[in-house]
This record gives structure tokens, sequence and C-alpha cells, in this order.
């Protein structure tokens, strides 16, 4: 079940189109956009925030890797989303993963 029990839509806040979000380009309210679709889809009561690589993230919002990369740095800036780089671990197996990802979380 989606984060807030709602499958067809997703919640904005809004500080993206005011206040904090002054100043942030097209493609960072685009990739903000994204970012909270993703954590409707990916998080849950029990999770504030989820896992995705720059690659999926490009495909996700149809941008480049570096656009991306640029508009997650003026996301950040600004306050609107926390990321750090941890080890996901598998449900299954309880194993961390070999390689680090990066966790989001949408600051609101």
């Amino acid at each position: 079940m989606a984060k807030y029990g709602n499958t067809n839509f997703v919640q904005l806040s809004r500080g993206i189109f005011n206040g904090r979000g002054e100043g942030i380009s097209y493609h960072g309210k685009w990739l903000y956009t994204v970012l909270t679709e993703l954590e409707h889809r990916f998080s849950g009561n029990k999770t504030t925030f989820f896992y995705r690589s720059n690659e999926d993230l490009a495909i996700d919002s149809g941008m480049s890797v570096s656009t991306v990369k640029r508009r997650k740095t003026e996301l950040v800036k600004k306050g609107l989303i926390q990321t750090w780089q941890t080890h996901w671990q598998n449900s299954e197996t309880e194993k961390l993963s070999e390689k680090h990802v990066t966790a989001y979380r949408i600051l609101r």
C-alpha cells in the first residue's frame, strides 16, 4: 500500500512553488516531484526514507545523470530533501549490500 493510502495522487509540499522553492530551477522542481512520488511508492508508515541510484533517478525523471546530480545538490541546499550514503538490507537474507546506495528523505 502506498504511504498515504492512495495510489492515484501524490501530495506535494507547497514549499516547492513558493518560500523555500523560490529560485529552484524547473528541473529541480521536476526532480522534487519525482522524488516525492518515489517516496510515496517506496516508503511506508514505518519507513521515512527510500533508496535510489542516480542512474535509476535519471530514468525515473527523464534527465541525464549529471543533471540529476546537479538538481539533487540544489534541493539539498534549499532544505527540501536529505540524502546520505548507506547499504540497503535484503529483507530475505538480512545481508547488507556490498555497494553503497543513496537514501532519500523528503523534508516538509
